[in-house]
Formats: C-alpha cells, structure tokens, sequence
C-alpha cells in the first residue's frame, strides 16, 4: 500500500521537557523479574567518579540548545538511585545547572531521614513504583517491598516532596489499576504508568505483555479517574493517548515516543541509549559527548517517523505519535517496526475521513462564546 500524505507537518511536537535519565548505579536492593535492567543489581555495579559525573552533565549541556523551544530536566534512577554513593554531590551539581531533577526509587529506603534529606536537596518530584496492591506487588517485588514503599511515600509527603506513584502496566497487575489508583489519589500527587516491555530481567516474560485490547481499556480506566480523582494529577505520556483521544486533535497529554526525539539515557558504566526500554547501544558518555551521540545515524531515523513501518508507518499520525519503539523492539525485533499494541484499526477510508474533519476544523475554528 502506498503511503498516506497526512496533513500534520513532519516535525515532532513533544509535550514534555527535555530530559537526561541517568541510571547512577545498577545496585538494587530488589530483584524484580519484569526489571529492565539485566544482572541481578548486586554491589558488583559501576559507579561513575567526578570528572564521569561532571563530563555527563557538561555533555548534557552541550546538548540541551539542540531543544531550546523546551525546559530541560534530569531524572535519576538505578537500579535504586539511593544507594548510589554520590547521591547528593551529583543532585548538588544539577541543581548548580539550574535543571530540575526526579529521583524514580522503589521506595523501600526512603526513611524519614532520607525523604528530608531529599527535599532540603531540592528534589522536584521523587516518583515510587507500586505495581498492584500488597498481595500483587510483593508477588512482583518480593515480600515486605509494598510496605516499605508505601511507608517511603508518606515519608515523603510529609517531608513536602511531590510524590508520583507509577505502576508498570501487564497482565500481571492489570486487575489492581482501580485500586493503585485510588490508593495514589490518597497517597501521592500523581499517578502515572507505564508500559511493561519485555528486555532486560523480564525478557523472558513476554507473554505478559498486555493485547492490544486490553491495553485500551486500561487507558480508558486512566481517563476516567480523571472524573473520580479530580486532585489527582494524571500525566498521559504514552504515544498512543494520541490514538485514544481520537486523531482529529492533538492530544493535550502524549508527547509520542521520546526516542530520539526529546530525551536520552545514560547507564552507570557510561553507555547511552535512546531510551532505556530500547536497548541500543549508541556509544559511551565518558568517551563521547552526549551531543555527538545525539546525531548517531540511529537517533537520526528515529527522529525521521517516515522511517516507520508496518501500521505505524502508514499512519496519519505517526508525526505525533510514533508508537513505543521499544514495545515495538521487544516483541516484534524491530525498533521501527508497529508497535504490536496500538488499538487503533482504523480503515484507510476512516483515516482519509479523520484528516479531512481535523483541516476543516483547523481552518474553521468555532467563535468566542459559542457563536
């Protein structure tokens, strides 16, 4: 089939910040088995000494005038970022920066002491994995661990850090979404999640992955706590929000697939992807800028969404969507093939019917009060 002119222009739009996730330390104190990280998290990790740590962040502001339309920030993580030795000397550099930073933990260390330590480091948000309810998420993370984060959050909370609660989303834990939910809207500031994609520990759990349908309406439960938790803030970050709110407006949630796009990741030994669930390796920070790898002939197609194939490729959308390449690598072994969970099957017919209703609104906009 021919490809489809879409009325969108080829330039991506993302709706979130500019962002560096940096993974300080492949230690972890848990060993969950849907991890995207390999190994088993012991002590043996690498940690990145001073001039590392300096060399990462002049290479991330080298970088950030390639975006200078969008505020940038770092987010931390591991393994479990607190057990990263230079913890708050690197939290004390970023703030040097001007960045705001988010720390995305387990949970289970985070005492009274720690959650304080955090805010007086000035930590934007700190965001705790629950994925289910106790009995699940201590089927997922090993006994005691739903507990620990929950008392970790509300140590949190009462520290006056932000707190997000984030639930990595399969057919293991589909049947706790309500009730995370409602115990976030009791317990954090937001909830957001994530799809599980199989690499790394949770490699050989691909048939975990949700079907497409059921994926849908996971979204539509998300969409609805909108109504039941008014308080509660709600960040819609996968590409396909744009599928769900229907694809004659652009979404007010979903930046599209940041891979390569608005965001880059760096391991504890220096190796950098484009985004951690798309483990491709595009060199090392300690050897190479963070601006030189951006133009690595692989981000360079990943920010050419004409490159895509399969139904992404065909899709009117695919400027503002993308699907998951990493979703798209896990399960199919191509990163820029469909994402196999998009739940939109829309007819050419329905497309071309889509693109012309979103031209005639763009070019008739409705009047000022109604009229």
């Amino acid at each position: 089939m021919p490809r489809i002119r879409h009325p969108w222009p080829r330039r991506f739009r993302p709706g979130e910040p500019f962002f560096l996730q940096w993974h300080l330390t492949s230690a972890c104190n848990l060993r969950c088995g849907h991890c995207y990280q390999p190994g088993e998290g012991d002590g043996r990790s690498p940690r990145p000494d001073r001039e590392q740590v300096r060399q990462v962040l002049a290479g991330f502001r080298s970088l950030r005038p390639r975006a200078p339309f969008l505020p940038a920030r770092v987010q931390l993580a591991g393994g479990e970022p607190l057990l990263a030795p230079r913890l708050f000397e690197i939290l004390s550099l970023i703030r040097g920066e001007g960045l705001p930073v988010r720390i995305l933990t387990n949970g289970t260390l985070v005492g009274a002491a720690e959650a304080r330590a955090l805010a007086a480091a000035g930590v934007a948000i700190v965001q705790v994995s629950l994925d289910g309810l106790e009995e699940t998420h201590d089927r997922l993370r090993g006994p005691g661990a739903f507990g620990r984060a929950l008392a970790g959050l509300r140590h949190l909370r009462a520290a006056g850090v932000s707190t997000t609660v984030a639930m990595c989303l399969s057919s293991a834990n589909l049947a706790d979404l309500d009730g995370v939910m409602a115990l976030a809207a009791r317990e954090a500031d937001r909830f957001g999640f994530s799809r599980f994609v199989p690499c790394g520990r949770g490699g050989d759990r691909a048939a975990t992955v949700l079907p497409a349908a059921r994926l849908a309406e996971a979204f539509g439960a998300v969409q609805a706590a909108a109504g039941r938790f008014p308080g509660l803030g709600l960040p819609r970050r996968d590409p396909l929000w744009n599928v769900f709110v229907g694809q004659r407006c652009p979404s007010p949630y979903a930046a599209g697939c940041s891979a390569g796009q608005s965001g880059i990741c760096v391991e504890a030994d220096g190796t950098v992807y484009p985004c951690r669930r798309l483990p491709l390796p595009l060199g090392n920070a300690y050897e190479t800028s963070l601006a030189d790898l951006w133009d690595h002939p692989l981000m360079v197609r990943l920010r050419d969404r004409d490159r895509l194939r399969g139904r992404c490729g065909r899709c009117l959308i695919r400027w503002r969507c993308g699907g998951c390449r990493g979703v798209a690598l896990a399960v199919t072994g191509d990163p820029f093939g469909a994402d196999p969970q998009c739940f939109d099957r829309p007819t050419l017919l329905e497309n071309v019917a889509r693109a012309a209703r979103s031209l005639v609104e763009a070019w008739n906009p409705p009047l000022a009060g109604g009229g």
